[in-house]
């Protein structure tokens, strides 16, 4: 019997191959997003699940004295051994100290920089990393480093790197710059699901100043009541604040926004969150195409089905017939869904900006899951619809058909409809948002910045030798590039006496420094000329103005200690200039101060050269010859300065790809749906049109006829989304300071979208056969 019922299966599967063919296809893409997805999910949720100390680990974060509300992952490097010996209760600590590097050298070759972390000794207690060879005694010499497998395949191959040398040229926070060799003491093997992410650790205990710390602690430790201790006993912070203490959980969800935490994993809870969502609503739409055709395709069996029974099927007979179809569509399905998430990885991976392993699919964590969720997939339809149909009569097939089936058609499409408009209105706006961000972020294009510290003469020939390159608009010098310049503390006075805690960036260049930003000056004298007026002239932006509550003209020729107290006595304030962002959207604009830039031999001088953006190839070979020909013995290095900025608003690019993804995926299942819907509704009513047709029916009147119920379920649909999109759209634009509004746009261009995608989807089928021959059409059974 069952032999037989796969015959009977496969040979129905042939005879509507149009329906079979969308109704796998989509299911198969439904569940390879959705599996996708679940499986990101996952492993971000199992970050450090096998870290047997993970919820002893204390996270410490301290008020920030230059933005109040803000709160900043660091302590200083003596604090923590206080914290020991004062308070019982804390088992260790660890401090996570990042040092920047203009290059290394390895084998006499200069490379790209590499993460390298200065690290305490307990490192290997609050990560255990197993070694692949070496030892942790490393950690007792300053002068050894760990690499990572990664980072030891790219610099030695297959070699044994132990007491291999690594040539480091250090770059510290006032840019000065020290050649450190180091020598290779371990080798540490490649771990899933870490926290943290570095390509080399060196224990280097003089030259940790501190940084991003995690306490030890007993997992019933109170946090609230120890943060309330450390309080009460005035434990030293950065300005008067106070320290908090977060789980680890909390440590990996929190932004932050005033520190570059490269080496610490971020979840992105909004994006996990988003897309989750966005692949539930695809799968509901693949499962909606699936059910609605293989219903469709099943009905159509009844007639053989009553024949079987009458020739002396069982009903259990017929039920199991019907549950295998649906059983083996759904296994291939799912088979050909493990295919496809392999082949989407790549893609995915590129979208949400991580390194996501396909081995992760077979892993313990989540295969059994992906199992259960097929297996409910699979049984649950295919035991309903075994069920419901293995008991219908032809009279109430028919009877099914003009009315339940109707409804049930109507209901799936529109959700199908609802979930599309609500996914693009989406994606329109999240790419407005972009759009926003790529116009903010202008004024960096074709721009980058080379730095080092240079000898006058050197620098000098650099600068000339780049202005006569063709492709280089425009040359100025600085000290530190615009996205690493000082952010400090400072204190804003008004004339009132009143004083305000804010941030001040303090960036520094020659004359040419507002034409190579793009800066607009908006008040006082020309900033080229106050350098022969006064060589103590600075600029300061129109948040600095708005926080003192004063026009921009009455700043004028005042002096900045007035308002500014950094200690300066000379600065006299020449001008004000236009506000430009050099952080993330989601934060206001902060007040800056730029002075006249100043040499100094022993530290960073940086060369901001703007591109004409013509022919970018060319002129980059240009720079670099330069560059060799003044430091023949430097490696070379630059700062794309938009990228860069680019790269502090990731999470809202991040945001829009996985839309754009999600909503082309479910406007393409809607399609197959209508498609395959469209071409079962005209083969039931071909009868019915050769008869309208001799009637008198004109084409256009039979196609309104046939796509009329369509384009009242998309209306309806429409209606629904509307509400719910600008409900979650608005919550989501909540997050940013500098935002775009909801648009009325975005809804009617999503519905000219869907009525356009969806009138040429159904147009062909209808078309076809409005235009048939109405004998040919009463023909058809």
């Amino acid at each position: 019997m069952f032999k037989t019922a796969l015959k009977l299966i496969f040979r129905n599967w042939w005879r509507n191959k149009t329906f079979t063919l969308i109704s796998i296809l989509s299911l198969t893409v439904g569940i390879a997003c959705t599996a996708l997805l679940i499986s990101f999910v996952s492993y971000e949720y199992g970050i450090e699940k096998n870290n047997p100390n993970r919820n002893k680990l204390v996270w410490v974060m301290q008020d920030m004295p230059s933005n109040p509300g803000e709160k900043v992952a660091y302590m200083s490097s003596d604090v923590p051994k206080q914290l020991q010996e004062k308070y019982p209760e804390m088992e260790g600590f660890l401090q996570l100290n990042s040092f920047g590097m203009k290059y290394i050298e390895v084998n006499n070759q200069h490379l790209e920089p590499m993460e390298i972390l200065n690290v305490d000794a307990s490192f290997p207690e609050f990560f255990p990393f197993e070694l692949l060879y070496g030892s942790w005694n490393a950690f007792h010499n300053p002068q050894s480093i760990v690499l990572s497998e990664k980072q030891t395949q790219k610099f030695f191959g297959n070699e044994n790197a132990l007491g291999k040398q690594i040539t480091v040229c250090k770059e510290d926070g006032f840019g000065s710059e020290k050649i450190i060799v180091y020598t290779v003491g371990a080798v540490t093997k490649s771990r899933t699901q870490s926290a943290i992410i570095f390509d080399g650790l060196v224990c280097d205990p003089e030259n940790n100043w501190g940084g991003p710390t995690l306490l030890m602690m007993p997992v019933h430790t109170d946090r609230s009541q120890f943060e309330e201790k450390v309080k009460k006993d005035r434990i030293p912070t950065l300005a008067g604040g106070q320290y908090y203490f977060y789980s680890f959980d909390q440590s990996i969800s929190s932004t932050y926004n005033q520190q570059q935490l490269n080496y610490w994993h971020y979840r992105k809870n909004s994006l996990l969150l988003v897309g989750l969502i966005s692949a539930i609503l695809v799968f509901l739409t693949a499962v909606f195409n699936y059910v609605n055709m293989s219903f469709s395709r099943v009905l159509q069996q009844v007639k053989a089905l009553h024949t079987q029974k009458l020739m002396g099927a069982r009903a259990s007979d017929v039920r199991i017939q019907i549950f295998a179809d649906t059983f083996l569509a759904v296994l291939i399905s799912f088979v050909l869904a493990i295919l496809m998430m392999h082949d989407l990885l790549p893609v995915f991976n590129q979208v949400v900006s991580v390194d996501f392993s396909p081995g992760y699919f077979y892993s313990k964590d989540f295969y059994p899951i992906l199992i259960l969720f097929i297996v409910v997939l699979t049984v649950i339809p295919a035991w309903i619809m075994s069920r419901k149909i293995s008991r219908l009569s032809g009279s109430d097939y028919r009877l099914f058909f003009a009315t339940r089936k109707n409804r049930w058609i109507g209901t799936l499409i529109t959700v199908q409809f609802v979930v599309a408009f609500a996914l693009i209105i989406a994606t329109l706006t999240a790419n407005r948002q972009v759009s926003l961000v790529k116009q903010t972020g202008n004024r960096y294009r074709n721009l980058i910045e080379i730095s080092g510290v240079m000898e006058i003469q050197e620098l000098q020939k650099l600068t000339s030798r780049l202005k006569n390159i063709p492709g280089v608009s425009g040359v100025s010098i600085g000290n530190l590039p615009v996205m690493n310049s000082w952010i400090m503390h400072g204190t804003l006075r008004k004339e009132t006496g009143e004083e305000i805690e804010t941030a001040v960036l303090q960036l520094s260049g020659d004359e040419e420094l507002l034409d190579i930003l793009n800066l607009r000056q908006l008040s006082g004298d020309d900033w080229r000329s106050s350098f022969q007026i006064n060589p103590y002239s600075v600029l300061v932006n129109k948040t600095f103005v708005d926080i003192l509550g004063k026009r921009e003209t009455e700043l004028t020729n005042e002096p900045l200690s007035k308002y500014f107290d950094v200690g300066d006595s000379v600065s006299v304030i020449a001008g004000v200039v236009e506000d430009f962002h050099f952080n993330s959207l989601e934060e206001k604009t902060t007040s800056f101060v730029i002075g006249r830039y100043a040499y100094d031999p022993r530290y960073t001088s940086t060369l901001r050269v703007r591109l004409d953006g013509k022919n970018d190839s060319e002129t980059f070979s240009a720079i670099k010859s330069a560059w060799w020909q003044t430091f023949p013995d430097d490696g070379f290095t630059y700062i794309d300065t938009y990228n860069e900025f680019i790269k502090l608003n990731i999470k809202i690019f991040e945001m829009s790809r996985l839309l754009n993804m999600y909503s082309f995926i479910s406007i393409l299942l809607t399609c197959f749906g209508l498609f395959g819907i469209t071409f079962y509704a005209v083969r039931q009513r071909t009868k019915e049109i050769g008869i309208r047709k001799i009637n008198g029916a004109k084409t256009p009147q039979l196609l309104w006829l046939l796509m009329k119920p369509i384009f009242i379920w998309m209306a309806i649909a429409f209606v629904v989304a509307v509400p719910i999109a600008w409900w979650f759209i608005e919550r989501w634009l909540q997050q940013f300071v500098y935002r775009i509004d909801v648009s009325v746009s975005s809804f009617l261009l999503a519905l000219l979208l869907v009525a356009v995608i969806t009138f040429l989807t159904v147009n062909w089928h209808v078309w076809r056969t409005a235009r048939s021959n109405p004998v040919e059409s009463l023909k058809s059974e």
